[in-house]
């Protein structure tokens, strides 16, 4: 079997495809970010499906906590969830590096099977020089790429984007509008829906009970007027009845209750 493959140069064929692939892999890496780099770049409507969501999903929280309180926990959390072709930012990184492993595999089977035959390690052997050409070539695409680089580039403009830009506008006055021009209603977790009816029946308890304190210090202060007008009606009374009884008496009998009360009151 292993002469088979080797006759027919197989390895060598496996080497230079994932050497193809590991490289393109990285080509294609570098182009997503660019892409979702662009995106943030323009502060109207996003018109990448990724940016589009992260948005929407930091106004839901906002809307729901009344803020975000880790955007940069948000972000990377989009990111981990992003796909393309099936495959995550994470996994088109790997991609070139297993490639590159399964080319040095082949290439040291390779060498291996021609010394064993006789052949030289380094002159001559085919196997060697793809090996170190595959390295080389991965190496540079992974050097072109720099997706470290522009993995943090990408995160800084997002933070940007949703936090400074003033792109993000409040839940209230975007997503209720964008929901009612096309009839859709947003899905929130379970979670986040009891925590939003929980928040509003406090809201809703706190503003009847300070209805009701407000109505109650209203009634006691009507009650107390009504109290002290009632005195003053009962003390005006009083007046009118002892003058009109004290006008009905002689004048010596006024003046003898006079200096009775006078005499009362200083003593």
């Amino acid at each position: 079997m292993l002469q088979f493959i080797m006759e027919r140069n197989l390895l060598l064929y496996v080497l230079a495809a994932a050497c193809i692939v590991g490289v393109a892999s990285q080509m294609i890496l570098k182009q997503i970010y660019e892409k979702l780099i662009r995106d943030t770049k323009n502060t109207g409507e996003p018109d990448g499906r990724f940016l589009q969501q992260l948005r929407q999903r930091f106004q839901y929280c906002a809307h729901l906590n009344e803020k975000v309180g880790d955007v940069h926990a948000l972000i990377q959390k989009g990111m981990m969830e992003y796909r393309f072709w099936g495959m995550s930012l994470h996994r088109w990184k790997r991609l070139g590096v297993e490639c590159l492993v399964l080319s040095l595999l082949c290439a040291f089977g390779g060498s291996i099977f021609l010394v064993r035959n006789g052949g030289a390690v380094v002159a001559g052997n085919t196997y060697f020089w793809m090996g170190v050409l595959a390295a080389v070539l991965t190496a540079a695409a992974y050097g072109i790429s720099d997706t470290g680089y522009r993995r943090e580039c990408l995160e800084i403009r997002l933070t940007d984007y949703l936090e400074n830009s003033g792109a993000v506008r409040d839940y209230s006055e975007s997503a209720v509008e964008e929901m009612a021009m096309t009839g859709t209603t947003p899905i929130v977790p379970v979670e986040a829906g009891r925590k939003a009816k929980k928040r509003a029946r406090a809201e809703t308890a706190a503003a009847a009970q300070t209805r009701a304190q407000k109505e109650k210090n209203d009634l006691k202060e009507n009650l107390a007027r009504i109290k002290a007008g009632m005195q003053e009606t009962a003390a005006e009374r009083d007046r009118g009845q002892n003058l009109e009884l004290l006008r009905q008496m002689d004048p010596k009998e006024q003046e003898r209750i006079l200096r009775e009360v006078l005499q009362e009151i200083l003593s």
